[in-house]
């Protein structure tokens, strides 16, 4: 008899939806998929601004360390030879999305990876990769890869 109550025991709380446990794990759930869906919305926004070769407005928009780093005509001058090969942007899918809060050769910080399958006039099938970081209370892009 106490067998039973202790297993009836551990079920209920295993499958209580009020347990802590539960809502951790919701309330990560929701935590990431509101932390994507703000990185997705600012990779695409600042890739809009890339579509149609507004380096100086995206250029605008990175943190101010990688500004510092680097002046606005040498961004325009990477981004041109980055991207222009690859011809106008035909469609974009998102593929997925990463945290972590490490990067390579970057502070240890909060870091979102997203990766998007684009097609290009020149290139059919492409991917692109776009690493935002959390900085100045909103997300910037840090850097940019097409492959």
């Amino acid at each position: 008899m106490r067998r039973v109550v202790v297993l009836l025991s551990c079920l209920a709380i295993g499958f209580t939806p009020g347990c802590a446990l539960h809502r951790s794990a919701e309330k990560s759930l929701a935590e990431k998929r509101t932390r994507e869906k703000e990185t997705r919305t600012a990779a695409t926004e600042w890739l809009a601004l890339i579509d149609s070769a507004d380096y100086a407005a995206a250029y605008a928009m990175e943190p101010k360390r990688l500004r510092a780093a680097t002046t606005e005509e040498q961004f325009v001058r990477s981004m041109e030879s980055r991207r222009a090969p690859f011809g106008k942007m035909l469609s974009r899918t998102f593929i997925g999305a990463a945290f972590t809060r490490k990067l390579s050769g970057a502070p240890d910080g909060r870091y979102e990876s997203i990766l998007f399958r684009t097609s290009f006039a020149n290139k059919s099938v492409a991917a692109e990769r776009v690493i935002l970081s959390y900085e100045s209370d909103a997300w910037r892009v840090v850097d940019y890869r097409v492959y």
